[in-house]
């Protein structure tokens, strides 16, 4: 059950009342004073002018993630340094999870409190079931960008026959918008990915077999004779007076 007050994690004395829904049945924008990320209607926690997450107003001091290896503790303020989060990328401007142990990439995982709360399987109202990775050798489907060393977390299909390859950026989206036109326009796209894929598959095995067929024309009878040929040389250089 969700608390109807909670104690603002960051201003002691300062109690949060629970808000559900809207005014009016219109969606309410805000910015959050935890993660100091948007909001967009929804329950939330507020105080006067404050306004949190449900998520940055309840974030324990500290979570295990099913995807990251050690514990994470909750931060109240943006790191020194600068940062973004794991799962969505953008950048880090309040509240946020940070872990101490490196990744393989050597990098210190950070999640704002709103992706900690990300599930890491999910199913689409489409039918179509995804779940949650931490790294993806491919392009986002929908949006086709693949950033670089350090990549955000994406949501994978679990249909092998049909990968789709989603940000958590991307995914949200998909849920705000008429999901199911924008799934069949994903689903194509997919398919032809697919095709390209085995395509390349198709050409890489064809010219590995060219290599071996050639090696094995070749022989080793012709490395033999190359060696023997350095010898005989190497023979009537040494004989000379």
């Amino acid at each position: 059950m969700v608390p109807a007050e909670v104690m603002h994690p960051a201003r002691p004395g300062c109690m949060l009342r629970l808000v559900h829904g809207d005014t009016g049945g219109a969606m309410t924008n805000f910015q959050c004073d935890g993660c100091r990320e948007p909001g967009k209607g929804g329950p939330r926690y507020t105080s006067g002018d404050l306004v949190l997450h449900t998520s940055c107003a309840r974030a324990a001091p500290a979570l295990q993630h099913q995807l990251v290896e050690g514990v994470m503790e909750l931060r109240l303020v943006a790191p020194a340094g600068g940062g973004v989060c794991s799962a969505c990328y953008d950048t880090v401007r309040g509240f946020h999870y940070y872990c101490s142990r490196r990744t393989s990439k050597g990098e210190h995982p950070k999640l704002h409190p709103g992706c900690a709360k990300l599930p890491v399987s999910m199913a689409l109202q489409s039918g179509d079931a995804f779940e949650l990775r931490t790294e993806v050798s491919h392009r986002c489907t929908s949006c086709r960008e693949m950033e670089g060393f350090y990549r955000p977390w994406c949501y994978r299909s679990t249909n092998p026959e049909q990968r789709m390859y989603l940000h958590v950026k991307c995914i949200e989206e998909i849920q705000d918008e008429a999901e199911e036109r924008m799934m069949v326009r994903l689903r194509e796209r997919a398919d032809r990915n697919v095709r390209m894929e085995r395509r390349v598959s198709k050409t890489l095995v064809i010219m590995v077999r060219i290599v071996f067929m050639q090696a094995a024309h070749r022989g080793p009878d012709t490395d033999t004779h190359r060696r023997s040929e350095r010898h005989r040389l190497h023979g009537d250089a040494v004989a000379r007076p």
